[in-house]
């Protein structure tokens, strides 16, 4: 049996970057919407359901969201591989606020995200994973601060290879971030396992489980964490109490089917319940001001992303050669 090299050296070398790209993505305060690990190119539409809350009798509006990351050429220097990315979102929030007018209250947010990662084997099961990235969010309409408006992540990572074949992994560090809530390095752990049919991602910020039904089709569950931070035009009652920023925390679970369309390109859509929809109110230092009545309960979600997920590198069967 024998296998392409360099199709799974690139495979092996890939593999732990969007892990360790998701974890950077939700401590930025943005979301990390690819199906799997193995998603190297995506884009995103997501839709929440809305509800009321407690706080001044306001009712939050469906929210909508679309994502695109496209990974950009690699640069290979020695046994280096550099990885630059670029991320693009827009989010719309709006909401009902008795107090301000007959009219919703509308925000559009736009992200924009640069990262650079750097992979370099060790041993032969052991891959150092290191990376920055720099995300940037405006409303176009607000004016633009560059030290309020844009949030830095510093990952340091190390993926072990667990047994001889590629597939089950393990991969943990530290991540690096400004500015920060309460803590200025948080430490990262997650597991990943994709050998027969089954895949099993666990870490933060997303829980996948997933059934392969022949080579077209999976089938199976995900949950996930989801983060916004956002920068906006308060009401001058709001403003009065210091607040500059809106955070959004959002865990979401539900089933899910991804289809194989060919030529490594997979359609992934999944329905299901946002459980915790909560807001808070923060102030230019982001502190929360412990506002109460901010909980919005649980909502409905749907959402649907189309893949670019390379196949992994297959072993192929060594012909005889004929007798002399």
């Amino acid at each position: 049996m024998r296998v392409d090299l360099r199709r799974a050296v690139r495979w092996r070398l890939l593999a732990p970057v969007l892990g360790c790209w998701a974890v950077a993505a939700l401590l930025l305060g943005s979301s990390a919407r690819a199906q799997t690990q193995a998603d190297r190119l995506y884009l995103s539409y997501g839709l929440s359901g809305g509800g009321s809350l407690e706080a001044g009798g306001v009712h939050v509006r469906e929210r909508r969201n679309l994502e695109l990351r496209v990974p950009l050429p690699p640069l290979v220097l020695g046994r280096t591989y550099l990885l630059p990315s670029v991320g693009y979102e827009t989010r719309w929030i709006g909401a009902d606020v008795p107090d301000v007018g007959p009219g919703p209250v509308e925000r559009r947010f736009h992200r924009i995200q640069l990262g650079l990662t750097a992979i370099r084997p060790l041993a032969p099961r052991w891959l150092l994973v290191t990376g920055v990235m720099a995300s940037t969010r405006t409303d176009f309409r607000s004016s633009f601060d560059l030290s309020l408006d844009t949030s830095w992540v510093a990952f340091a990572m190390a993926n072990h290879q667990l047994g001889d074949a590629p597939g089950f992994g393990l991969t943990f560090g530290v991540v690096a971030l400004w500015p920060f809530d309460k803590l200025p390095v948080v430490p990262m752990l997650s597991l990943t396992y994709n050998r027969g049919p089954y895949i099993l991602e666990v870490g933060l910020p997303r829980l996948t489980l997933l059934r392969k039904l022949g080579d077209t089709v999976e089938l199976g569950f995900v949950g996930a964490l989801d983060m916004q931070v956002l920068r906006t035009r308060f009401e001058p009652e709001l403003q009065a109490m210091g607040a500059s920023y809106l955070r959004e925390t959002q865990v979401r679970v539900g089933p899910t089917v991804n289809v194989h369309l060919g030529r490594d390109l997979w359609l992934s859509s999944s329905v299901g319940l946002s459980l915790i929809n909560d807001y808070a109110l923060l102030d230019r230092q982001r502190d929360s001001l412990e506002v109460p009545g901010l909980d919005m309960g649980p909502a409905p979600y749907g959402r649907v992303v189309l893949g670019w997920r390379p196949g992994r590198p297959r072993a192929k069967a060594q012909g005889s050669r004929p007798a002399p």
